[in-house]
């Protein structure tokens, strides 16, 4: 299965699911990697699956959908924007304490030398038992239009954020 990555310096999540999302919206934004420009084609609020004092919980996370993605990413700061809480980095493990919760993720250290959780897909059952009682992680306001339709001003000011002054690539 495809792994969920602690990314501490994505600006977003990222998945290559669109079934990861709990809500979501079509965008063409276009991403850079160190080696390639990527298309996203969405964006929405993922939900993922972490296992906690024996059984799981469920953490959601503003991610960009990209199909050509072979792994999860997870963006803690993008979290802890939305949602509140704070995260360490010890040498073993990063522990995000989310309320009166610390949920511990594990550092890979004789692989890849990341954060990574292994079975953090969230079943259809799963999605539709939580997903409805988990608070989105897009951004509400007042549609506008574009040229190519209708998005929300704070969307659109995300956009921006995400892509640079244009808009061009979110409308």
């Amino acid at each position: 299965t495809c792994p969920l990555v602690w990314d501490t310096g994505a600006s977003f999540g990222l998945t290559p699911f669109r079934g990861d999302f709990i809500d979501y919206t079509e965008r063409s934004i276009t991403i850079n990697d160190i080696a390639r420009s990527n298309q996203v084609v969405g964006v929405g609020t993922t939900l993922h699956k972490f296992k906690h004092n024996g059984s799981y919980i469920f953490i959601p996370c503003l991610s960009y959908h990209l199909p050509t993605a072979n792994i999860r990413l997870f963006s803690p700061q993008t979290y802890h924007t939305i949602y509140g809480g704070h995260s360490t980095i010890n040498g073993d493990r990063v522990e995000q304490y989310i309320d009166h919760l610390r949920v511990k993720v594990p550092i890979d250290n004789l692989g890849s030398n990341v954060p990574m959780i292994h079975g953090c897909h969230v079943s259809p059952q799963e999605m539709k038992d939580h997903g409805p009682h988990i608070r989105s992680a897009l951004p509400k306001s007042q549609p506008v239009q574009c040229p190519e339709g209708t998005v929300t001003m704070a969307l659109e000011a995300w956009c921006q954020h995400a892509t640079g002054p244009t808009v061009d690539a979110c409308c």
